[in-house]
């Protein structure tokens, strides 16, 4: 949002006390919601999530980080030694918390900007390793064919520590969502590669072009958000972005929860989830929200087979 002195900012949803009772926004904060993602393709839910909640999943995943890269266990982001993937913990249901994983606040703002009932398909998290000073991934989308112009997908980032500069808080290039497409990104070719993306010939890869993006950083600058523990962020999956330098001593560990919309012909795409804890995620929090998961034995690895996802359509 550009605001009337000519600074760009934020826009942060505050609820009142009578929407956190009722799990539920009134109509100034829906539009006010709307109007982020539409103009900015980013906008900030805060305080909608138990702190509490987040403590508890950030100790557990802290632990689990460790033992990925004890073990080398995953490939870098983007290419980059500074952030990984690494989604929650899903087997013990004393880590499966409904203001997390079906947040009403989210689920509300979904079915109002990608239609009716949206899916949940999609589940990872995005580690950003401490001292990883002078790291940043290249401006990308997380997007790797020819995506609609249009509302189709939203991304909602749970931060599980303070988000801010020294952090490694992800940039991101408000209302670049607005009009870019395929052909604002780098062109794959037979010899191009990428972790954690299966890429085709002639069609873009994640990474953005970087003429175009200094054509942007003349117009609309990036920023870099600060958001504190029980904030929620959501961003339209088209909105340009990129991992930053975590210069503290910590993990900076955000989950990644993927909504898409009805209309949207990825019929493939589906979060793998442990069939123990079945009765929790189809339940989905009573929300109107459709869980579109296989459900697996508790013995498979859920951290590699939620990295392997495509936003593609699944027929072209």
């Amino acid at each position: 949002m550009i605001s009337d002195g000519g600074v760009d900012t934020l826009r942060l949803i505050h609820p009142t006390l009578a929407e956190l009772k009722a799990s539920a926004y009134d109509s100034p904060n829906i539009e006010a919601a709307l109007e982020g993602l539409h103009q900015d393709g980013f906008v900030v839910l805060k305080s909608v999530v138990d702190v509490a909640h987040v403590d508890h999943l950030n100790v557990q995943m802290s632990k689990e980080a460790d033992d990925l890269l004890n073990n080398n266990l995953k490939p870098f982001n983007q290419g980059v030694r500074s952030n990984i993937l690494q989604a929650p913990p899903l087997k013990d249901s004393k880590y499966l918390y409904n203001d997390v994983f079906f947040n009403p606040f989210v689920i509300q703002i979904m079915n109002v900007y990608l239609g009716t009932k949206p899916i949940w398909n999609f589940l990872t998290g995005n580690n950003a390793l401490p001292h990883t000073n002078g790291l940043r991934q290249p401006v990308h989308k997380d997007i790797t064919f020819f995506h609609p112009q249009c509302p189709f997908f939203v991304i909602a980032n749970v931060p599980l520590c303070p988000f801010n500069v020294t952090t490694g808080s992800t940039e991101f290039w408000l209302g670049s969502h607005a009009s870019t497409s395929g052909k604002d990104q780098v062109i794959a070719t037979a010899e191009t590669t990428l972790a954690n993306a299966t890429l085709r010939v002639g069609e873009p890869v994640t990474y953005v072009l970087p003429e175009v993006v200094e054509k942007r950083r003349q117009t609309r600058p990036p920023i870099q958000p600060v958001c504190e523990k029980g904030d929620i962020m959501l961003r339209d999956v088209r909105t340009w972005h990129a991992g930053m330098p975590n210069e503290s001593e910590n993990y900076r560990i955000m989950l990644a929860l993927g909504y898409q919309a009805q209309w949207y012909e990825n019929h493939t795409l589906r979060v793998k989830l442990p069939l123990s804890q079945g009765n929790f995620f189809m339940k989905h929090g009573g929300q109107p929200v459709e869980v579109r998961a296989d459900l697996l034995p508790d013995d498979s690895d859920f951290v590699k087979l939620n990295d392997d996802f495509s936003f593609r359509r699944s027929i072209d």
